[in-house]
C-alpha cells in the first residue's frame, strides 16, 4: 500500500465531471461500494474543489437503478451521513482471513 509520501504532486488544474460511468460486472458491485464508502470516510480530508468535483461527477453517473440523482441530494446525504468506527473484533477477524 502507498503512504502519502509516495503519492504524486496534486495536479495544478482539477479535473472537470465527465459524461462517464463505472460499468462492472454484478459480482464486482461489491467492491465499487468499498470504494464509495471509503471515500466517504475520507471526505473531510479531501481539499473543497475535490470535493464539488466529486458531487458534480456523481450527479453525472449512471447506475443500474433509475433513481433520481441531484447533486442537491448527493450534497446533503455525503454531509449528514455517519462514519462509525470500525470494532476491534471486526478488523481483527478481517485480517484473520
Amino acid at each position: 500500500m502507498k503512504r502519502p509520501d509516495q503519492f504524486k504532486a496534486a495536479p495544478t488544474r482539477l479535473p472537470q465531471a465527465e459524461a462517464k460511468s463505472v460499468r462492472c460486472r454484478p459480482e464486482q458491485e461489491h467492491i465499487l461500494r468499498r470504494l464509495g464508502e471509503a471515500l466517504v470516510v475520507q471526505w473531510d480530508a479531501l481539499p473543497d474543489g475535490m470535493q464539488d468535483l466529486l458531487i458534480d461527477q456523481a450527479a453525472l453517473v449512471e447506475g443500474r437503478e433509475d433513481a433520481p440523482h441531484a447533486t442537491a441530494d448527493i450534497e446533503r446525504f455525503i454531509r449528514t451521513v455517519r462514519v462509525a468506527a470500525l470494532s476491534k473484533p471486526a478488523q481483527a477477524e478481517r485480517e484473520a482471513q
